[in-house]
């Protein structure tokens, strides 16, 4: 006796078979979909990729305490040293400023001991 339903739905005595088709067909449409998908990841990947050729130009600057809570950039000065503190002088006779890393009075650079303050023009 035969399945009537299973006759019906073409699947006589063997249900394996539609199962057959059925990967063999989703096997076509992905060898169809499979190229596809990589050429839309490689055109992906190249917006994604940036080269940077130039790099920053990042200038090292320290800063000096003008009073009322003004802060001055100063170029970096060359004050290496441990027992004073590094201090610039802005133009002949002008006034002398402590150095510092940072806009913070705890951050006052170091120079070497007796060293006069660096002349600077601003």
């Amino acid at each position: 006796m035969t399945n009537l339903f299973a006759q019906k739905v073409g699947e006589a005595e063997n249900p394996s078979k539609s199962r057959y088709r059925l990967k063999l067909k989703t096997m076509k449409k992905l060898k169809v979909i499979l190229p596809m998908l990589v050429f839309i990841f490689a055109i992906g990947l190249t917006f994604a990729s940036v080269k940077s050729e130039t790099k920053p130009d990042i200038q090292s600057t320290d800063f000096i305490y003008l009073g009322n809570n003004n802060w001055q950039e100063i170029p970096e000065q060359e004050c290496q040293g441990t027992e004073e503190n590094c201090r610039v002088q802005i133009g002949e006779g002008g006034p002398v400023f402590n150095v510092y890393d940072e806009m913070d009075l705890n951050t006052e650079k170091l120079s070497p001991p007796d060293q006069d303050p660096t002349v600077i023009n601003l």
